[in-house]
């Protein structure tokens, strides 16, 4: 449950939040009615929702959201951008964030096969740690979330021992969080971290600086 820092009243969840209750519940309930409760997918989305309703609260009234004062679409990225960011090109990015100040462009995302990521995951994705410390430092949500759930942290496990534990560093240090899907708990990471051969990096979210 979150709770307001200075008066301690309940913050209602996010748009996001609840959307994601609404679709394990309904994934559930599918299952259900397909009579696939015992399967391995089944125990998984139980387990995602009881996460779920444990993270919105067991007194949230159904109906409260936290209102979102950013209703804009966010800004796609040009294609000479695109490249940029995958090349690591800081001056390009920044002349072009620096050019249109009243567009939100440290949140732009681009376009891969149809799917929209944040500029921040990409950056991550691609090991370009001084491009994420410049998207962060001018307003990038650090976890802003591709349509399927990802976040910058869930892209950060590629790469060497040292790029991957530089760039979990630097996202936890900025407050990334964790949520219920797997590939964006905290036993997903440390999962993949593992899996991946970065050790000290699982230590590390599993640490205080991870929590």
């Amino acid at each position: 449950k979150r709770k307001c820092p200075i008066c301690r009243a309940r913050i209602p969840p996010s748009k996001e939040m609840v959307a994601t209750l609404h679709a394990y519940r309904a994934e559930k309930q599918l299952l259900e009615d397909n009579n696939d409760t015992s399967s391995e997918r089944y125990r998984d989305a139980c387990l995602l929702l009881k996460d779920a309703e444990e993270l919105i609260g067991s007194d949230w009234d159904g109906v409260t959201v936290l209102e979102d004062n950013n209703d804009k679409p966010p800004v796609v990225m040009p294609d000479y951008i695109t490249k940029a960011i995958r090349e690591g090109d800081i001056k390009a990015f920044l002349r072009w964030i620096n050019a249109n100040r009243k567009e939100d462009r440290a949140n732009a995302s681009l376009t891969i096969d149809t799917v929209s990521i944040p500029a921040l995951s990409a950056a991550t994705a691609c090991g370009q740690l001084a491009s994420m410390t410049h998207l962060l430092q001018l307003g990038a949500n650090v976890d802003g979330r591709t349509i399927f759930g990802g976040t910058a942290i869930s892209y950060a496990f590629e790469g060497e021992l040292e790029d991957v534990n530089n760039k979990v560093k630097l996202l936890l240090s900025w407050g990334a969080s964790f949520f219920p899907e797997r590939d964006c708990s905290r036993e997903g990471c440390v999962s993949e971290a593992r899996k991946s051969g970065h050790h000290e990096v699982a230590r590390l979210l599993e640490s205080e600086l991870g929590g």
